[in-house]
């Protein structure tokens, strides 16, 4: 637990998204000084699909998903994604006034799995050794979709999801 929340759904959703928060009245400020539309991009990742999140029919998902008794932590980061896009699509339609532009570009990128160090600090599993040696990406490749994301996207880019280089559903 950290944060009152289990450590997983602290770091990439609840701590992710008060970061987020905080840092949006500077984004507006810094638009308007200077004439431009700030962008806020979330890393997340594809396995969001993976998911069938039956934590979803809770009456509260946080005590759900904080409950030992009943955790799935096979499916934790999965459903830690899933909550990313789904926090990611409702902040971007709050932020989306009745103007047609919006004042902050918000979008969410999967960089696909690439090598990196990132998952050697606990020893890397061998499932995810032989997923990185087939499938992994190299980390050049996977900063392509932060550029779209960040840079190459416009405004049809806030609120969603984007996945090589292009906005998925």
């Amino acid at each position: 637990m950290s944060e009152d929340n289990e450590a997983l759904i602290t770091t990439n959703v609840v701590s992710t998204f008060l970061l987020a928060l905080l840092a949006l009245p500077k984004l507006r400020e810094s638009g308007t000084k200077f004439n431009f539309t700030p962008r806020l991009t979330i890393v997340t990742s594809e396995v969001h699909f993976f998911t069938e999140f039956p934590e979803k029919s809770s009456e509260d998902i946080f005590a759900t998903l904080n409950d030992k008794a009943t955790a799935r932590m096979d499916d934790r980061y999965n459903v830690s994604k899933l909550l990313e896009v789904f926090y990611v699509r409702e902040l971007a339609s709050k932020l989306s006034s009745s103007s047609s532009k919006p004042a902050i570009i918000l979008n969410c990128v999967n960089p696909g799995l690439c090598h990196s160090e990132l998952a050697l600090k606990g020893g890397d599993p061998l499932v995810l050794k032989i997923m990185k040696f087939f499938l992994a990406r190299t980390s050049e490749a996977g900063s392509r979709n932060y550029l779209a994301a960040t840079s190459e996207l416009g405004e049809e880019s806030h609120g969603s999801y984007i996945s090589a280089c292009r906005i998925e559903s």
